[in-house]
């Protein structure tokens, strides 16, 4: 696996080569077999979350595999806060020109709009295609105590209110998912809220809070270093950490997860829309993104549009189911 940091690194260098007709096909025969519209300039992918956290890395993915694909560079814009909400926001609301995407799906998108009042909602979106499915795995400090979920169940049964969790902001999908895990284990745990799941995570390794939720890569590279136990994922068992078992495996009735892909304003003209999605279609399945991907850890689960569209919304209403119990 390669180190994250120059894999960040290494993605803000890469840059796209223009792809350009051949001086011999002529003038007419160009013009009937170029696309309606096609970017002419950078694209940018906005990010909700700090650089150096599970979203950034996904949206640096995608942009260091569409190098090789798209005519223009795809450059990531971080907008941490608000679990998500600031960036979609500005998504949403920008010119519909093309040039703006949202690395979305998670918080912003599922969970937000059930815990608070946004500018917007889901419908001002068209989805571009899904990037990843995203597990979602339970981890606590190597300093702490809590080396098993059973362990930390019967703590927090012991201590209500006492164990603490951390996420990546009020209504985030963090949050979301620790709120259907204390209704499935029965306990209460004190929620602390960051403006994003790196700070989270870093405060879990350093002692400070309990536990988080991450992607399974960084539970992985943190517990190999000796760092962090992981106990479960909320959901089911990722291929990354497959030896750990899934909070349903071990007796307590939920499972939730996170998901990012690409998500463009509604009111952008459809044939922008058409060459985003066509091109995310070639991206996804080249052979650059299969390799990036398995050196990155990160799991890859493509889906078109509509698929994309619908996993939101059924996420979206176990989140309202859940919270109107």
């Amino acid at each position: 696996m390669i180190d994250r940091r120059r894999f960040l690194a290494a993605t803000l260098g890469t840059a796209a080569l223009p792809g350009a007709f051949s001086h011999g096909v002529s003038s007419a025969a160009a013009q009937a077999a170029a696309p309606a519209w096609q970017p002419n300039r950078i694209v940018q992918i906005f990010v909700g979350f700090q650089a150096g956290g599970g979203t950034d890395v996904i949206a640096r993915l995608y942009a260091a595999a569409a190098d090789e694909i798209a005519p223009v560079k795809f450059v990531v814009v971080n907008r941490p806060g608000g679990a998500g909400a600031i960036a979609a926001d500005v998504v949403a609301h920008l010119e519909p020109d093309g040039y703006t995407l949202l690395l979305g799906g998670g918080s912003e998108s599922t969970t937000l709009p059930h815990y608070t009042k946004l500018n917007y909602k889901l419908a001002d979106f068209a989805a571009i295609g899904r990037v990843n499915r995203e597990h979602m795995v339970l981890v606590t400090s190597r300093k702490g105590p809590y080396d098993t979920l059973d362990a930390l169940v019967k703590a927090a049964k012991a201590n209500p209110g006492k164990i603490s969790y951390g996420s990546s902001g009020v209504g985030g999908i963090l949050h979301a998912g620790f709120e259907a895990f204390e209704k499935a284990a029965g306990v209460k745990l004190n929620h602390v809220p960051y403006r994003g799941g790196a700070d989270a995570f870093k405060d879990v390794l350093s002692g400070n809070i309990d536990m988080t939720l991450v992607i399974p890569a960084e539970a992985k590279a943190q517990a190999d270093a000796g760092n962090a136990y992981i106990l479960a994922t909320v959901s089911d068992r990722s291929a990354i950490v497959p030896d750990v078992k899934g909070v349903a495996e071990l007796g307590y009735a939920m499972s939730m997860d996170n998901m990012k892909g690409l998500l463009i304003s509604s009111r952008t003209p459809e044939p922008i829309i058409r060459w985003h999605r066509e091109t995310f279609d070639r991206v996804m399945k080249s052979d650059r993104m299969a390799e990036l991907a398995r050196k990155m850890n990160v799991e890859l689960g493509y889906l078109d549009a509509a698929a994309f569209m619908k996993a939101m919304a059924d996420t979206s209403s176990q989140v309202q189911a859940l919270r109107k119990e």
